[in-house]
């Protein structure tokens, strides 16, 4: 029997437990362990500290899903790992001895680095601080000064940096105060767009090009040293890494993307990580002195692409890390099986960035260089296309085990809960629905039932029917398999994208290798 221990129930470890657990043999074990007891989808954090996505939108308790596969699940934080005696501590006390460990624990942001940091910004790497960005956000609207969204020194991952700047201009435009408010984006980057990658073709102007339209003004080979309460010091350097000037940005609300390093119980792992906490791996995902530990995601030491004046880490993306997650699965089943290993090089860099009621997507193949493709695209279907990736990749990580049924308490069931115990008098009628009116054709007696029902309990027809079947709608999902689950978010694409006010795919800028 062999036991395989994931440390993260994050995008990394959930999938990579679904995968292995589906491939070991009955008798083998999977043991996930997290110090949080749900899931979240990191990527939509932006969202929630706009307030346009809600917590229960992006993160469910995650351990039915995975007992439901018959995983185990462990709600505790890592204490410390042994791996000269295999073995795990947590803070539960509890103690694991593993065949293979796979760490996926992501990172944590190192607020640290800059003294005032940690104190003063706000930030989006975790959905709780997201809801923290959320409510300063909210009291800042009420008392509009300038903006900073900012990169510390040897941040990777850089996108969110700018989804979030954008995503705030698209907000104050919309609440008609952004000609009050200054913002500024402050990163490490040499040019914007660089993100890591070194591309000095089309994204650097597309990305310039879209500062420059939404007046957010952007200060590169940023070298961030102290925030205080109300003002940033910035120290702006050169290309030869000279000190260019100094900034002194103040400030009414500010967020700061921080450098990353590893989570604690995992930092301290003499052998497996690097003075930052992440853990060294090799081609193969696996650590070099300890060939039964992988490890996958942000909580990976990743080197630089490119030198610049101020430290830039490498970009990552749920697509590169599900790429590299298949891999690490594929080479966890051939070290149990004494079977040759497959080397993991990243072939892309992919991700999808919101900007408000339209988005870009970006794509540089190989990632290093040199490279035979580097594009940006612009336009609605990127904005479309990241909500429709998020509720995909949500339904697939809620997705039921094959021959599993829905549970009893099904969708169906809350809604008739929640409005049998509502007050029985008549209230106002809800709307039914936003959105292009759906004809439905029941026959006789179901829709005099309906009706009935509706009058019974106090509400209007239509507004009950819309949330029974949008309950109905999500039961039924639940029934679904893998293959189905990925023909419905096909379908929900196709019908998406022909329901967009602009047909067009949007700008598209090509730019060359570097």
């Amino acid at each position: 029997m062999t036991h395989v221990v994931i440390l993260g129930a994050g995008i990394a470890g959930v999938t990579a437990a679904y995968a292995l657990k589906s491939k070991l043999g009955p008798r083998d074990e999977v043991t996930v362990v997290s110090d949080k007891p749900y899931f979240h989808f990191v990527p939509s954090n932006p969202w929630v500290a706009m307030g346009w996505r809600e917590r229960s939108d992006i993160a469910f308790p995650i351990g039915p899903y995975l007992e439901s596969r018959g995983i185990k699940f462990i709600h505790s934080a890592v204490k410390r790992i042994q791996p000269d005696v295999i073995q795990v501590d947590l803070e539960n006390g509890d103690v694991l001895f593993y065949d293979v460990l796979l760490i996926a624990t992501g990172a944590t942001g190192m607020n640290d680095d800059v003294p005032g940091m940690a104190e003063h910004t706000h930030s989006v790497v975790h959905v709780d601080q997201a809801e923290k960005a959320l409510a300063a956000y909210r009291e800042f609207v009420r008392k509009p000064g300038p903006i900073v969204v900012g990169a510390a020194p040897g941040a990777s991952v850089l996108g969110p940096l700018y989804e979030y700047a954008f995503l705030i201009d698209a907000d104050l435009k919309r609440r008609n105060i952004r000609e009050r408010v200054t913002i500024t984006l402050v990163t490490p980057e040499p040019w914007p767009g660089h993100l890591g990658l070194g591309s000095e073709g089309a994204s650097r102007g597309a990305v310039t090009a879209a500062l420059v339209d939404t007046k957010i003004s952007v200060i590169c080979n940023a070298l961030t040293t102290r925030v205080d309460k109300g003002s940033i010091e910035v120290v702006e350097l050169n290309p030869a890494g000279n000190v260019n000037q100094t900034h002194r940005l103040p400030y009414a609300y500010a967020m700061y993307w921080p450098a990353f390093g590893g989570v604690p119980g995992v930092r301290t792992a003499t052998g497996l990580v690097n003075d930052r906490g992440l853990v060294v791996v090799d081609e193969y995902l696996r650590n070099p002195g300890y060939p039964n530990v992988f490890a996958l995601g942000a909580c990976v030491a990743q080197p630089t692409v490119v030198k610049t004046p101020v430290p830039v880490g490498a970009p990552d993306s749920v697509y590169s890390i599900s790429k590299a997650g298949e891999i690490a699965v594929q080479n966890i089943l051939a070290h149990l099986g004494d079977a040759p290993l497959t080397s993991h090089v990243k072939q892309r860099a992919k991700w999808l960035s919101d900007m408000g009621s339209t988005g870009a997507t970006y794509l540089s193949e190989p990632q290093v260089p040199l490279r035979d493709i580097n594009w940006m695209r612009q336009g609605r279907w990127v904005h479309q296309a990241k909500v429709d990736f998020e509720k995909y990749f949500v339904n697939k990580i809620r997705l039921q085990p094959t021959g599993a049924s829905p549970s009893a308490a099904s969708g169906i069931a809350s809604v008739m809960s929640r409005v049998l115990n509502e007050p029985t008098t008549p209230i106002e009628p809800a709307p039914a629905g936003a959105g292009k009116p759906l004809e439905i054709r029941l026959p006789p007696e179901p829709c005099i039932e309906l009706r009935a029902l509706a009058k019974s309990l106090g509400r209007e027809t239509d507004a009950l029917a819309a949330e029974l079947l949008a309950a109905a709608v999500t039961d039924a999902k639940s029934y679904l398999n893998e293959a189905s689950v990925e023909a419905l978010a096909i379908s929900r694409r196709e019908l998406l994208v022909e329901a967009l006010p602009e047909r067009q795919p949007g700008v598209e800028f090509h730019g060359g290798g570097t």
